[in-house]
């Protein structure tokens, strides 16, 4: 079949990866001049690490990884330790592969590799989408230059502000969460003493979460989420000031405001909102994918995996089906993930409120829980075991 996809970034590479291995003819539109990504860090957790491996990345992708020790939450008057889990053998052994903090340029740019080396995958830079025209046995895409093409199926996995998502009639209704996140990077020549860990702050309204990135752990990534109720820009290139940053985070622990003293410019800064997950993601013979489907708050750090995820069982559900059944086969992917991604966007937001409890006795109720529970990630097996190589279709 002749398929589409609308978007150049990690969920559309992986996709067309995926896909190319069923002999599709596939098309990947993205707006910008080349392949790139916005953005800094990116958390790899299992269930998406697995995969990448599995669409041959494994060697490129080791080479871009830096795997944690451990993962470690601090309490932010003081950085004590409420807990620490070790990341270690028994870990990896459970979930074939470790966790994983990657650059999201570099990221992209093996994807981008790999789907490059496709010889069914063509990419189309400085491609500008403006519209789809969804139907029952081909969609339709419209470019800014007056032109249009038909595809068998058309993907939309165009990000936060998808176009395809309009065309489905899938309804974007941003609610602002009152938070914006700040992504800053300190390079690795000034914290060569810290631990390889994910080290996560808890404090009153305010978390950051703090890992190492980039070949050779070129820098600390810092995503640092404080109230916000004067600007409410969505955009994820917006700068913010390394003072605006600091002083969201006065009284804070010396060792925490001591790393932001060592942060590089430019600061990044975006406005957090929050989504209902959508009942609907396709129609005809489009669909979603990605955050133009399911966008999520950061709080479960699964924004890109379930991007990766979504690849994976679209391509199954898409492998050796022809184009009577296009349609049906979108839908089938539909319903296999929009409970699986709608329980993921749901359990973000129960994480926003958990990391930023005011100090009281529910917050000490909490740091109890989190100190006594058993060791290991066993409360993330739920996502970190999901298969969608093996999920029912």
């Amino acid at each position: 079949m002749k398929i589409a996809i609308v978007g150049g970034g990690i969920g559309g590479l992986t996709t067309a990866l995926a896909l190319s291995q069923n002999s599709h003819d596939i098309t990947v539109f993205e707006r910008s001049a080349g392949i790139r990504e916005i953005g800094a860090g990116v958390q790899i957790s299992p269930n998406a690490g697995r995969l990448l491996h599995l669409l041959g990345l494994g060697t490129a992708y080791s080479d871009i990884s830096v795997n944690p020790h451990r993962v470690v939450l601090r309490r932010w008057e003081d950085d004590s330790i409420i807990r620490a889990t070790d990341l270690d053998e028994s870990f990896i052994s459970q979930h074939h592969v470790p966790l994983a903090n990657v650059a999201r340029n570099e990221l992209v740019e093996i994807l981008g590799n790999a789907v490059a080396a496709c010889t069914n995958v063509t990419l189309k830079f400085s491609t500008h989408v403006v519209s789809v025209e969804p139907g029952e046995s081909s969609s339709k895409v419209l470019f800014s230059d007056g032109s249009s093409q038909s595809f068998d199926i058309v993907i939309g996995a165009d990000g936060i502000h998808s176009v395809v998502r309009r065309c489905v009639g899938a309804a974007d209704k941003p609610r602002f969460s009152g938070s914006a996140a700040y992504r800053a990077l300190v390079p690795r020549s000034s914290v060569e003493d810290l631990p390889i860990d994910v080290t996560n702050r808890m404090g009153p309204d305010r978390h950051v979460v703090s890992y190492f990135i980039g070949r050779n752990r070129s820098h600390l990534n810092l995503v640092c989420i404080s109230p916000e109720d004067s600007w409410e820009s969505e955009s994820w290139t917006e700068q913010g000031t390394k003072e605006d940053l600091y002083s969201r985070f006065e009284g804070w622990s010396s060792d925490f405001l001591s790393l932001l003293d060592r942060v590089e410019e430019p600061v990044f800064r975006w406005a957090l909102y929050d989504r209902e997950p959508l009942e609907q993601w396709g129609l005809g013979t489009t669909t979603l994918l990605g955050d133009a489907c399911h966008p999520m708050l950061p709080f479960m750090a699964q924004g890109s995996c379930q991007a990766i995820e979504d690849a994976v069982v679209l391509a199954r559900c898409l492998s050796g089906v022809g184009t009577s059944s296009a349609s049906d086969s979108l839908r089938r992917y539909e319903d296999v993930r929009q409970g699986r991604t709608a329980q993921v966007q749901t359990s973000s937001v129960m994480n926003r409120d958990l990391f930023h409890m005011v100090d009281g006795q529910e917050q000490r109720d909490r740091d109890m829980i989190f100190s006594i529970s058993p060791p290991g990630m066993s409360i993330l097996d739920w996502v970190y075991e999901y298969d969608a190589l093996t999920v029912a279709i």
